[in-house]
């Protein structure tokens, strides 16, 4: 295999996957994703937003945290799938460079398993603090 059609298959999918989202975010051509961008810096940061109603943000936490794990599992997958067909190219004796990209490839996905990972255990704790009342908002839910 050809390591350009690699290299060039992971700059589309890099571009596919991150900026094209952002653009359509910073455009505000795509409310759903900015919304589901909101959800995600909450649970990065620990915190609600400022005036967040706590039973809309609960719902969207545990949402969230559903499609996190189960991406984290598809991404733990590819990450080893990726790394066996690294071992599988070293084995073969295939072009060394190729080999790196598979290597840094598995890497990747494996770390970015592990993020996801950490993203569903700060789910959970935002969801435990929105539960017993603690958000860091000044809006408790009631009307």
């Amino acid at each position: 295999m050809d390591p350009i059609i690699v290299i060039l298959g992971g700059v589309v999918g890099a571009v596919a996957a991150y900026v094209v989202p952002l653009w359509l975010i910073k455009s505000g051509r795509s409310p759903r994703l900015a919304a589901k961008r909101e959800v995600s810096t909450a649970i990065s940061n620990g915190v609600l937003p400022p005036n967040a109603d706590i039973w809309s943000w609960r719902t969207r936490l545990v949402e969230n945290r559903r499609s996190v794990a189960r991406g984290s599992w598809a991404m733990l997958a590819a990450g080893l799938l990726m790394s066996f067909v690294a071992l599988a190219n070293f084995a073969d004796e295939g072009d060394f460079f190729l080999t790196w990209v598979f290597m840094w490839l598995a890497a990747t996905l494996l770390a970015a398993a592990f993020g996801m990972h950490r993203q569903v255990k700060r789910a959970d704790a935002l969801l435990t603090a929105v539960s017993a009342g603690v958000t860091g908002s000044t809006n408790s839910g009631a009307r």
